[in-house]
């Protein structure tokens, strides 16, 4: 039989060099057919704030999520260096309070962790090493810090001007799409107390540590209770002739969570101290991490489980809420030893455990009981020269003050962030944050927060969190680069919907107890901004977008332009199995590119 006459498209290549362009401002005439085969991405400019785990995280699924060539992406970072909060943050004893094997990407595990609890510059160092392992550096641009960005919405783009904190030199950008990267512990801040500058030795922010100040044999003045100073009180009191620490508010100090994992693969038959968390991995282990990848898979999700289900703790009066009551208040009593009954009376809170986020931390409370601390219960009525003036009158004197008094929390962007109508966040959300699954604000089009307020930040582990809104953001983004769509903004009414639902939720949980806590915006009593819901439940709820909650501005005068002209992407490519993919040999999921 003679070869078919009939023409053919096909010569077997599969896939040909792509060309992508921006998309147009503004159509003007008829509407026409575009010349493109169905779905064809416009280029689209991504910008993000911020180089921590958010950032990293970015640039690793867009280049794994859009097509090759379609974006364009800029990292900016404030600091001369990527890595965010564990470049920021070197103060002593600084570490993670979620298990170092899940304080990884997911999809990224690290075998060689040195501790089950990883310090500080150890999840550096495994930042920097993903950032050279998936080519993100090259999207950064350090010491760039982002002062505002403004919304054009005839141009359909973000204009941002950008700030170098060394030099104060000022520049400006612009993207389809800004991401803000910069979580909500990013900017640290003295306290508000009177004279705080006043000291005339050294004052140093546990956020802002300085390394050549000396601690041994001097007095050290530590002011706050919460994480920071749980972990540097313990450092500080091995060194320092005294240490007094200033106590504000009482906090749950409790045994680690996600350990049961360790307990039972790495501890077994062992003498285990209750009091103490932390375990350093073996090289054996090490190395049994390494070589048996199901095993280190089933030991990760066993803690990540263990996590996970422990989330009734949070409901008020549940049988797992007293039964933490009862644990932690026992353990704390056994840690501090008998006596110091004015210090348990403080330190241990009349309000559920989880109220305030639970602070787990080696040695603190045996600390808080040695012969060379001092707990301060009195509030402080200023800072002199010399040191501390408390409420009852008293002058503490010292030679070094550190405040581990936390950040501005920045439920608001710590940048300028202006919308079409020429309205700033700070003015658009008056009663307090407006953001739909901590990542989408009404009338702020293409902005994206990565686990802002709303998100889960009480319970859990972040990453995973960070992840999934990630690739939330980035689906929204594929959507308007293939769908001809220039913007979309989340639905109001859909946010006053989930808002709703918040309040009625949290109407049983301890969180809205009277403790006074970042959740609530600093208040005691007040909305509170968190996922109703654990962490698992917050991933199912964004792994896929609920794009009926958007409302849209399309870029050409028919919504369906990007039909276009009758190909589809296999046809312009040549692609054999491109254009087939629904010839199976069983019934199995299939898609046309």
């Amino acid at each position: 039989m003679a070869p078919s006459e009939m023409p053919s498209a096909l010569n077997g290549v599969n896939g040909i060099a792509q060309v992508y362009d921006y998309p147009p401002a503004k159509v003007e005439g008829p509407y026409e057919i575009l010349n493109q085969y169905h779905s064809k991405p416009t280029k689209m400019r991504v910008a993000c704030c911020g180089a921590g785990a958010s950032g990293l995280c970015l640039a690793y699924k867009m280049q794994k999520m859009l097509e090759p060539g379609s974006y364009e992406l800029t990292l900016f970072e404030k600091n001369p260096m990527f890595g965010g909060t564990w470049y920021e943050n070197t103060y002593p004893g600084v570490a993670c309070d979620i298990p170092a094997h899940d304080y990884n990407f997911t999809f990224d595990p690290k075998t060689d962790w040195k501790h089950f609890f990883a310090e500080g510059k150890d999840i550096q160092g495994y930042f920097e090493g993903f950032a050279e392992r998936h080519g993100c550096k090259k999207y950064m641009k350090l010491n760039s810090k982002v002062t505002e960005t403004r919304w054009d919405p005839e141009q359909g783009i973000w204009n941002i001007k950008i700030t170098n904190p060394q030099t104060g030199e000022e520049t400006t950008d612009w993207a389809h799409v800004f991401i803000n990267g910069t979580g909500i512990l990013n900017s640290w801040k003295w306290p508000d107390i009177e004279g705080i500058h006043d000291f005339k030795g050294p004052l140093i922010h546990s956020a802002h540590w300085d390394h050549s100040v000396e601690f041994d044999g001097k007095t050290a003045g530590v002011i706050g209770t919460g994480s920071t100073s749980v972990q540097i009180v313990p450092q500080l009191q091995k060194i320092c002739t005294e240490v007094q620490v200033y106590m504000r508010s009482p906090t749950w100090v409790s045994p680690p969570f996600g350990a049961g994992a360790l307990t039972n693969d790495l501890q077994k038959g062992e003498e285990v101290n209750p009091g103490q968390r932390q375990y350093t991995f073996s090289e054996a282990e090490k190395q049994r991490f390494k070589d048996d990848p199901a095993y280190h898979l089933d030991f990760r999700k066993r803690i990540e489980a263990e996590i996970n289900s422990l989330f009734g703790m949070y409901f008020q009066g549940s049988d797992l809420s007293n039964q933490f009551r009862d644990t932690i208040t026992k353990e704390m009593h056994r840690r501090m030893g008998p006596g110091h009954e004015k210090l348990k009376s403080f330190i241990i809170p009349k309000w559920s455990p989880g109220c305030r986020r639970i602070s787990p931390g080696d040695g603190y409370l045996e600390a808080l009981v040695q012969p060379n601390v001092t707990p301060v219960f009195g509030g402080i009525k200023k800072i002199v020269p010399e040191g501390i003036v408390t409420e009852d009158g008293e002058t503490h004197k010292m030679d070094i003050l550190v405040c581990a008094t936390g950040f501005n929390v920045a439920f608001q962007p710590a940048f300028t962030v202006i919308n079409g109508e020429g309205k700033s966040i700070k003015e658009d959300w008056t009663d307090g944050p407006n953001l739909y699954f901590g990542v989408s604000a009404p009338r702020f089009p293409n902005f994206y927060t990565i686990v802002g307020p709303g998100a889960t930040w009480s319970n859990g582990t972040l990453l995973p969190s960070i992840e999934t809104t990630i690739e939330y953001s980035i689906k929204c983004m594929k959507k308007m680069q293939t769908e001809g769509i220039k913007s979309m903004s989340v639905k109001q009414d859909a946010l006053d919907a989930i808002y709703a639902h918040f309040d009625t939720f949290h109407g049983k949980t301890v969180w809205q107890e009277e403790c006074r806590s970042w959740f609530k915006d600093g208040k005691i009593k007040n909305r509170i901004y968190l996922w109703p819901g654990a962490t698992i439940h917050f991933l199912k709820s964004i792994k896929d977008p609920r794009f009926e909650d958007y409302e849209y501005n399309y870029r050409y005068k028919n919504r369906f332009a990007f039909l276009g002209n009758g190909d589809v992407k296999a046809t312009a490519n040549k692609d054999v199995y491109g254009l087939s993919p629904y010839i199976r040999g069983s019934d199995h999921e299939w898609q046309i590119d």
